[in-house]
Order: structure tokens, then sequence, then C-alpha cells
């Protein structure tokens, strides 16, 4: 057995985490960036609670910006990488969704370095630039979905081109994730399905996928067993803390499994969807193509597909992880097509050359390796739903 677990990121889980901002913001400076989303952290109260335990711990000046959009943009990244170093700010805090995190992280990237977000994202042939430094950044989630408050990974649409791609790298983990499960009660059961749906699928993908490392799959398992049985939980019952609090941990330990054993074609044919339809949220691209993309790998991991049916509460056996997924997916409401969100069929060759332009490089981990016509014929059954 060999592998290596390499953890940068301080964590503090459990009710009441949001209120530990100001004591672990003091380590970095007395000047902050608030990276949110225009109106759900001021809904909440998130926001002014992170504001108030600021100033109980002597900070005083904050700039915030609150322009982040779900599958955030390079004008969002450059636009608050640009005030933080007008600013002049200290640290950063990325307050909200994976976006809100994400953004946090591409930020303190791009304002501690030379070049624009672009110049650092991971094409097939690698990055442009290599970062050397970074502003610290405290994640504080009010979802339970990416993990990215414990991972190194920032996901950025670029407007223009409509190219979805990836920041990897050391210096992108946050130096700490208040991980508060309180502040995920707030959500719709409709986002708490797409968020926990998210966290699923990257603890099925690092499970599956030909990468190896035992202490991650461990994190795979455990966050599978627990978002079998708490997301249908928080979406019928969405003020149940135990499940806020089980989601969370989940998400959190998926974070962890993709940190070290990465994702697969899942997400390398969802983000062209959601390049291409911003209106789609990542969870639910995802929720979309899972069934039909484990239909197509299962037979390349039988063993690994059989554990992942066994978990969700199906036999031990490879082909039962599709009914596991389509089932699971009727529960808690996100069986659609491509088609139902508003993919037109006609765009189905344009992704089909993303997937292969972009993230080719996932194909060689896939449990099965995928050709163009593959990926073509997958996303026509996503789109007609014949599963």
């Amino acid at each position: 057995m060999v592998f290596n677990f390499y953890r940068p990121v301080e964590v503090f889980f459990g009710k009441g985490a949001i209120e530990k901002t100001g004591e672990v913001a003091r380590r970095y400076g007395f000047k902050a960036l608030i990276v949110t989303g225009k109106e759900s952290a001021k809904r909440s109260g998130a926001l002014e609670r992170v504001i108030k335990s600021l100033n109980a711990h002597g900070i005083q000046e904050y700039i915030l910006y609150n322009e982040v959009i779900p599958n955030p943009t390079d004008k969002v990244v450059n636009e608050g990488a640009d005030l933080a170093v007008k600013e002049r700010v200290d640290f950063i805090i990325g307050l909200g969704g994976g976006s809100a995190l994400d953004t946090a992280k591409a930020i303190s990237i791009v304002s501690s370095n030379e070049g624009s977000v672009w110049d650092y994202v991971k094409y097939p042939e690698g990055a442009r630039l290599v970062p050397y430094l970074s502003r610290p950044v405290i994640c504080i989630p009010t979802t339970a979905g990416t993990g990215s408050e414990v991972d190194k990974y920032s996901v950025v649409t670029n407007s223009i081109r409509k190219e979805k791609l990836v920041i990897s790298h050391s210096l992108n983990y946050p130096k700490v994730a208040l991980i508060d499960p309180e502040l995920t009660m707030t959500m719709s059961p409709e986002l708490t399905a797409i968020t926990g749906f998210d966290a699923l699928t990257h603890a099925l993908e690092s499970l599956t996928n030909r990468a190896e490392n035992f202490m991650a799959e461990e994190c795979s398992v455990k966050a599978i067993e627990l978002i079998a049985k708490w997301l249908p939980v928080a979406v019928e019952e969405p003020e149940n803390y135990t499940a806020r609090e089980k989601l969370s941990y989940a998400s959190m330990l998926a974070g962890v499994a993709i940190d070290h054993l990465g994702v697969a074609l899942i997400h390398a044919m969802e983000h062209p969807v959601s390049a291409h339809y911003p209106q789609v949220a990542h969870g639910l691209g995802l929720a979309i193509l899972s069934p039909y993309i484990t239909k197509f790998n299962y037979k390349g991991n039988p063993e690994k597909y059989a554990l992942f049916a066994k978990l969700m509460g199906y036999e031990e056996k490879p082909e039962f992880a599709v009914d596991a997924l389509v089932n699971f997916l009727e529960k808690i409401g996100l069986l659609k097509t491509l088609k139902d969100v508003g993919v037109e069929e006609d765009m189905l060759e344009r992704l089909t050359e993303d997937v292969y332009m972009l993230a080719r490089h996932s194909f060689l981990i896939n449990p099965v390796e995928p050709s163009l016509d593959d990926v073509r014929r997958l996303y026509e059954e996503a789109y007609r739903g014949d599963i």
C-alpha cells in the first residue's frame, strides 16, 4: 500500500464555527476582502455574523465584493483581484456556496501574482503561468456540496470563449475552513438536492476512477454512506439539523477525496454544459449526466461500482449502481434530461468537441477510456432520457 496525504487546511467544524471568523482572521492582518454573492449571505444573516465577528476582534476595515454569480466567470475573478490589489487587503474571506469559495481562492492567486485568472487555469497542456504567492483565504461554506473549503481547486468560466476550466495548485488551498452546518439550513429543497448531489458525484468519481489512494477512498466511502442516508431527509426536512450536519461533513470528506483522486468523465462532460448554459447549476448537470456515464463506466471497475451500489442500499452488483443513481435522483427530484434544462440538440456536437479539447486528460483516469463517439452518444442519451 503506497499513498500520499497532504492536508494544509485547518478545519473548524460544527454549530457556531462562523463565530470564529474574527479570531482566525487576526492571524492574517486587519483588512479583509469579503467575497460573496449578491443576496443570499446577507438575507440569511451570515454576512452580518462575519462582520460582527471581525469587529469584535479589532478588524474594522473590510471591503465587500458581492459580485459572485453561479458558475463564476473570469471577469468576476479579475475584477475582484483588481479590487484586492487596489485596496491592499491583507486576507480574503469566501462566504457562500462553491462559486463564492472558488472565486475567493482564485482572487487570491490572481491578486498576488501577474496576469489574469485565465493564465492559471489548467488546459490539457498545462497552465500558462505558475503562481508563486497567494493571499490568505478563509472559506465559510453556506452550502454542502463542492468541498471547495478543503481543496486546491477553483472552477472558472471564460465568458467569451464559453470554456470552463480549473485552477489546481497547492497555493490555491484556503488557510482555514469554518464549516458551520447551521448556515446550510436556509437552502431550499432544490438547492439542497443539487449541492448534495454534487458531493455525491465527487465521492462516486473519486471512488471509481483509476487513481489510487487508500485514505482518500475511505473518505469517498463515508461520504456516499452519509449522503445516501441524509440527503433525502434534508430535502424533505430542511430544518433538520442532524441531516445538515451529516451533509456538511460528507461534502468536506468528498472534497478531500477529489483533492487526492480527482474526478473523471461526469465532470468532464458537465463543464461544457454549464459553460454554454450558465443557468444550469453544476450539480444539476452532474445529476443529469451521471446515470448514463455510470452505465458506460461500471464494467471498467466492477468491484468499486458494486461497492457504490451497496453503499446506496442495493445488492452488491456493479450494474445496480445505475439503478441506485436513477432511483436516488427520482427521490430527490433531480431526474431530468439535458433537453429539460434548455440544451439544444444541435449543441451536442460542440459540447463533445469541448470535452475533447479541454478535458481529455480525464479520459485516462476514467474507468473506461471513451472515444469521441462515446462522448457524443452519452450526450445524446442524456438529451433524450434514454437510460
